[in-house]
């Protein structure tokens, strides 16, 4: 049996399946009929296919099927919310991490510094100390130089003084020693008397 071109229409969408309609995955009422048709039955009839519901009679939907996609849909909701809640867990953590790190790196190069500031105070101390004791010698050396000049000035003064004590010494005992032979000529000597 041969199939006729403009009788058969075949549908090439595929229909987007939701989290909804996972649960009624039924191929629609088109698709059968491509089916049948393509296996070689004949075409559906319009006793075939499903009938119509009438605009005034409704079908309850189902409770359960209600909530099992109301709970599907929390469910990927709070799956939702559950990633990004560990996206931001994992961005905190790293935060938190890079704030550890940070502080280490921090303290260390704070630790650093400050020996480095100590060791330089410590040499600028080193160096000042140093500088004063240099003086210090300096001016100690300057000041036995001085006092040396004045022990030997004070040794000459003395020797000269000694000297001018001496020469009064000896003009006195000169003096004296001529007025005592000035007194020695002056007394006339007795002669004696020569006996005969």
């Amino acid at each position: 049996m041969k199939l006729e071109q403009s009788k058969v229409r075949v549908d090439m969408t595929k229909p987007k399946i939701g989290p909804v309609d996972i649960l009624k995955a039924e191929p629609a009422p088109k698709a059968k009929a491509v089916k049948q048709a393509a296996v070689g039955l004949s075409p559906l009839t319009p006793r075939d296919m499903p009938e119509k519901p009438h605009k005034s009679f409704s079908p309850p939907a189902s409770p359960i099927r209600d909530d099992y996609s109301s709970l599907r849909e929390a469910a990927f909701s709070v799956q939702r919310i559950k990633a990004s809640a560990q996206q931001e867990l994992e961005q905190i953590k790293r935060m938190r991490a890079d704030a550890a790190r940070y502080q280490a790196e921090t303290a260390t190069r704070a630790r650093s510094e400050a020996n480095q500031l100590v060791l330089r105070a410590r040499l600028a101390t080193q160096r000042e100390v140093e500088e004063l004791i240099r003086q210090a010698s300096e001016e100690i050396q300057k000041m036995l130089a001085d006092i040396r000049v004045i022990r030997i000035t004070a040794q000459e003064e003395l020797s000269a003084q000694r000297k001018f004590t001496d020469a009064a010494k000896i003009n006195s005992l000169s003096v004296s020693m001529k007025e005592q032979l000035e007194k020695v000529v002056a007394k006339p000597r007795k002669q004696p008397v020569a006996s005969r």
